[in-house]
């Protein structure tokens, strides 16, 4: 996606809502290099939440909802301790912390190497972490 450079007087909300009516065009046309990312990756906490998002992934691309051209990818996190959004609840309620490796992300680059070799490198990547698990 090619980058947008701040312009002056031009608030978060207004380049916000620029850049989602360019995502509403591209739905589900094709895309050229770098219009928008080549390679969208999300990570999942297990293999039940793969399948639900490769599942999503179908559907959205047969609905013409996502760009078309577009590499999705779903890769499991590795497996072991996991922190995400309810991290703030466990410290609130006072209960034993885990600590994040940096694991989702060294996985899914590793994945996105196994794929593409050392293309992948000149990609533009969308790494979406949602593989959260609850905590609580």
């Amino acid at each position: 996606m090619a980058a947008t450079s701040a312009l002056p007087g031009v608030s978060l909300r207004e380049a916000t809502q620029r850049r989602l009516r360019r995502f509403a065009e591209l739905r589900g046309k094709p895309v050229a290099a770098g219009e928008f990312w080549d390679i969208v990756a999300i990570t999942a906490a297990d293999d039940k939440q793969e399948l639900a998002y490769k599942q999503q992934l179908s559907e959205k691309l047969k609905k013409k909802e996502l760009p078309l051209g577009v590499q999705y990818h779903v890769f499991v996190d590795p497996a072991g301790a996991k922190i995400g959004t309810h991290l703030w609840h466990k410290m609130l309620n006072n209960l034993p912390m885990v600590t994040r490796n940096g694991g989702s992300t060294l996985c899914a680059l590793r994945c996105l190497e196994k794929l593409y070799g050392d293309e992948w490198n000149s990609f533009t990547i969308l790494l979406i972490h949602s593989g959260n698990v609850t905590l609580y």
